[in-house]
């Protein structure tokens, strides 16, 4: 009889023990990427949703306020000058902690912005001679990320990301390349 008490308590323990791995973290995550505001001048704010403890869904939103990057399109130092991004995103964990893991990220990006064209004209005299002249872009790009997710007080959530994605319609016009590198901060509720 002891020896099944003994296998009870032990038992109990193992159980209760692994109970206590699990947190009542909250389904719902608002973010702010502070590298974004402060190395680029962007504001980029995210909500995040945890459809189960590996997968969640989200969208971001990336809006450029940024006075240097616009005086580099203005100099001619950058063909083009993002406006906004709108990005879904769905991520998978790498790791079992819920405090602490790595993951894994695909993206689509619906980005618009101005680009820079060099166009020949010609004057009443029938004299070529050239203009930079700006237009709008308007582009999707689907792309990956990867990055590192941890909780402090297991309410505030730091995620440090890197990725990148292609555009797919308007080579010609929009940046072939979208970056998504950012380090959010996030209260999840």
């Amino acid at each position: 009889m002891k020896k099944i008490a003994f296998l009870f308590l032990i038992g109990s323990q193992w159980f209760w023990a692994q109970d206590q791995n699990k947190f009542d973290l909250g389904k719902n995550e608002i973010k702010f990427d502070v590298v974004s505001l402060v190395a680029l001048g962007k504001i980029h704010i995210s909500y995040e949703r945890f459809l189960t403890d590996d997968f969640s869904i989200g969208i971001s939103g990336n809006f450029n306020e940024s006075s240097s990057l616009k005086d580099d399109f203005n100099r001619g130092k950058s063909r083009t000058l993002e406006d906004y991004q709108i990005i879904p995103f769905v991520r998978y964990s790498l790791s079992k902690s819920q405090i602490r893991y790595y993951f894994v990220e695909v993206f689509v990006s619906a980005n618009q912005g101005t680009y820079r064209e060099l166009k020949r004209f010609t004057n009443e005299n029938n004299q070529g001679y050239y203009q930079s002249v700006d237009q709008s872009y308007s582009d999707y790009a689907i792309g990956a990320a990867v990055g590192h997710k941890f909780y402090i007080k297991e309410k505030i959530g730091i995620d440090i990301f890197v990725g990148m994605g292609k555009n797919l319609f308007q080579n010609d016009q929009s940046p072939e390349i979208v970056s998504r590198v950012g380090l959010n901060v996030g209260y999840r509720f």
